[in-house]
């Protein structure tokens, strides 16, 4: 008796715990189109259209960015989209790189749009289209890039990162600290800065997602973060009209064996009717 009363207070006084836990657990907000699903940046302004998925930070004047452009080619699509968005002409990439992620082959490009503008780029195609989604910064102190590379060999993250500074000539990289682990909300991240350069890296599989910042700039771990959820939370819309119609198919074909019922049971009813009048005439 005293054990159960014991284990009542206990639960009792864990209750409230229980539900403070539950409050606390994070949710992430969604951007819903007809043909996929885009999760949005906490603390980002909202500048999406029906059929585009657009998010600003205005601190680093950076944009995200997610379409479906219906073209078949991926670098002609993702030049068209980021012409028509940002209203002027496109170089080819200073970057380009092939990565297998678990939904498919992604290209990762990489654009020098002017001085201040650079957009970073993930894309590959699907049924409709080709899916791009972008990162675009116009800040004039830094430039930040945003990319995702293959992995030589099982690592955290350290090599592809060393990679991606020598690819891009980011100056001060021998003033780099040692690495440090960052914990974001997309995951464990490693982290090198140095007073105008940073670095970060997370490795996924085999590949590796890369953050690069080149000049003053405070909020890379904010858009790096921002960044990877959105490739990682990204999703097509699945198209469930065939189990919609499965659905009706299989309601009406219920609906009409009810109806043969009734009429099989009227005419047993109307057959068993008859022999009563029957039967009850003979007896008269």
């Amino acid at each position: 008796m005293r054990l159960a009363l014991a284990l009542f207070c206990v639960l009792c006084a864990l209750w409230p715990c229980g539900g403070l836990l539950a409050q606390e657990e994070p949710t992430v907000a969604y951007f819903q189109s007809a043909a996929f699903n885009a999760p949005i940046p906490a603390g980002w302004q909202d500048q999406s259209r029906a059929a585009i998925a657009q998010f600003y930070q205005a601190a680093a004047q950076a944009t995200l960015r997610t379409r479906i452009v219906p073209a078949g080619d991926v670098a002609d699509a993702v030049e068209q989209d980021l012409q028509a968005w940002l209203g002027r002409p496109v170089d080819s990439p200073v970057y380009q790189g092939k990565v297998n992620l678990a939904d498919g082959t992604w290209m990762s490009l990489v654009y020098q749009i002017d001085n201040d503008t650079t957009a970073s780029v993930m894309a590959r195609p699907n049924e409709t289209g080709v899916i791009v989604i972008s990162f675009v910064e116009a800040h004039p102190a830094a430039k930040i890039i945003m990319l995702t590379m293959a992995q030589a060999d099982q690592n955290d993250g350290q090599a592809e990162m060393a990679a991606a500074l020598q690819t891009f000539n980011i100056s001060g990289r021998a003033d780099l600290s040692e690495p440090q682990t960052l914990s974001l909300s997309s995951g464990e991240w490693l982290l090198q800065s140095s007073a105008t350069t940073a670095v970060m890296g997370r490795a996924v599989g085999n590949d590796s997602y890369i953050a690069l910042a080149e000049g003053v700039i405070e909020s890379l771990p904010e858009l790096a973060d921002a960044y990877h959820s959105s490739l990682l939370g990204f999703y097509i819309t699945p198209d469930t009209s065939p189990f919609l119609w499965l659905g009706l198919a299989a309601s009406f074909g219920i609906l009409g064996v009810l109806l043969f019922s009734f009429v099989w049971r009227r005419r047993g009813l109307q057959k068993e009717l008859v022999l009563i009048q029957t039967l009850t005439q003979e007896a008269d």
